[in-house]
């Protein structure tokens, strides 16, 4: 008998859930679109990745894995996929609240003798751990902003804000991101967005699921001198932009 690998074996449980589902959709005996199938499946992804790592994990004795992102895409997954077959109520939303593990995720280690893990970028111009940011004072000064954080929470209104005639960038990265913006309808902006797991919505725009990616232009963008370009990336990230 053939002896498979742990990467393997969760690789094939990955293609055999995902093509059951699919198939099932396509023969009609489950009533939902492609698009509805992938927002039912994407938990179960979650999931089996998460458990694939606490495998790797035990497997190898630590030298492969990673029990904190095992841990926590497993928790995440079961309760959206508990979620997806009406056990509760679960929305993405809700995963921001739980980067309070990071703390115990760093605890651990330190308990462990080993040193937390925090990878910052060489270019940003300000770095944190957890970070909450609240921008909504009349008329504050819109500026080219670089930041890294761990966990971060912002809240930026452009309505009230004084906002150059130039092309101002706004760059975001971190762990876990937890962003609301509000942008006057007469300001063009773009929005490159990446997460491993993440909600973004625009208006009436919206991604939302694993390995997501976001590309989002105004019509009037290119041809704007007053523009706001933004360029974020989270592991995890809930993202809303509206236009007032």
């Amino acid at each position: 008998m053939k002896v498979y690998s742990g990467c393997q074996f969760f690789i094939a449980l990955l293609f055999i859930l995902g093509g059951v589902v699919l198939l099932l959709v396509n023969l009609g005996l489950i009533s939902m679109e492609i698009d509805e199938a992938i927002h039912f499946l994407y938990p179960f992804v979650l999931t089996i990745i998460g458990l694939k790592l606490l495998f790797d994990l035990l497997a190898t004795k630590g030298k492969h894995g990673n029990w904190f992102f095992g841990t926590f895409l497993t928790l995440i997954g079961v309760m959206l996929a508990a979620d997806r077959l009406g056990y509760w109520e679960f929305s993405f939303r809700e995963i921001v609240n739980y980067w309070p593990l990071l703390f115990v995720y760093i605890g651990l280690r330190i308990l462990m003798g080993k040193r937390p893990i925090i990878k910052v970028t060489a270019k940003s111009s300000k770095n944190g751990f957890v970070t909450d940011v609240s921008m909504k004072e009349n008329n504050w000064q819109v500026e080219d902003l670089d930041e890294w954080n761990g966990v971060a929470d912002y809240d930026f209104d452009y309505t009230k804000a004084f906002i150059p005639d130039r092309d101002t960038k706004i760059k975001l990265a971190g762990w876990v991101g937890d962003i609301k913006i509000l942008i006057p309808e007469d300001v063009e902006f773009s929005l490159i967005a990446s997460s491993k797991v993440g909600d973004v919505k625009i208006g009436h725009y919206s991604r939302d699921g694993i390995m997501k990616n976001a590309n989002y232009k105004t019509d009037g963008y290119d041809e704007a001198t007053r523009k706001l370009t933004f360029n974020i990336d989270f592991q995890v990230l809930d993202l809303r932009i509206d236009r007032v």
